[in-house]
């Protein structure tokens, strides 16, 4: 992780304050697959923990990562991990509609055991197996954007939002409830650009490429994509849900 941290120096040095975010696949899925298997001898975390589980566990150690190479590069600035909620509407129509892929592929046995046992929902990968699908409803607002600004203003790099943040919503008297789904982290990143007015959103994936008709003989990469093509293919299902 050392060495992914070392590609944000050159952008830390030109001067540009730097806010993390970050994925939590395939932790939370792993997390959540653990609590299944141990739910006899243990009482489960709740989806909304389990995320929170995964977030602070990966921006731990990122945050450690990253302090180090600062260090090493003789530079003062601090980076903190931040526990991130995210509001969603508890009317989303994710809640009766689960999309977004969590934990590793099981068998056909498997996963017919997990529904059976717990209720889980699962899709079929023709080359992979059965994977469980989890709600993944649309960010609204993220919390606590006040403290993010009062760290940024500091240079202290902020490590937020993680997995898409610990979903949440308001219950009838107006608390907070955490809710079982895991948000698109790349919603959320970009409402976190939006709410504290970021100059650039710079989105690092394994991937070379977005391509159109992925996996086909036909696949062909886009090197640029403006907004209104993106909807366009969007539209025209290249990109599925929950990947």
């Amino acid at each position: 992780m050392e060495g992914m941290c070392e590609q944000f120096i050159a952008v830390i040095r030109a001067g540009y304050r730097v806010v993390l975010t970050h994925g939590n696949g395939p932790v939370v899925g792993n997390i959540l697959f653990r609590m299944a298997k141990t739910a006899v001898e243990l009482p489960p975390m709740p989806m909304d923990v389990c995320v929170a589980h995964s977030q602070g566990g990966i921006g731990y150690m990122l945050q450690q990562s990253l302090q180090n190479v600062l260090q090493r590069q003789g530079m003062a600035s601090e980076v903190v991990a931040l526990i991130t909620q995210v509001e969603v509407d508890p009317r989303d129509p994710a809640f009766a509609n689960p999309t977004k892929p969590v934990g590793r592929f099981l068998s056909r046995g498997d996963a017919a055991l997990m529904t059976e046992r717990f209720g889980w929902t699962f899709i079929e990968d023709a080359s992979h197996g059965f994977r469980r699908v989890v709600p993944s409803p649309d960010p609204k607002r993220v919390l606590g954007i006040e403290a993010l600004r009062s760290l940024i203003e500091r240079d202290v790099i902020p490590i937020v939002a993680g997995g898409g943040g610990v979903p949440v919503a308001r219950d009838a008297s107006g608390r907070y409830r955490g809710v079982p789904a895991v948000i698109d982290k790349d919603l959320t990143s970009a409402l976190v650009a939006g709410a504290i007015g970021a100059q650039h959103f710079v989105m690092l994936t394994a991937g070379d490429r977005v391509c159109l008709d992925f996996g086909k003989p036909t696949q062909r990469p886009l090197d640029l994509l403006c907004a209104r093509d993106a909807r366009r293919y969007l539209a025209e299902g290249q990109f599925p849900p929950g990947r």
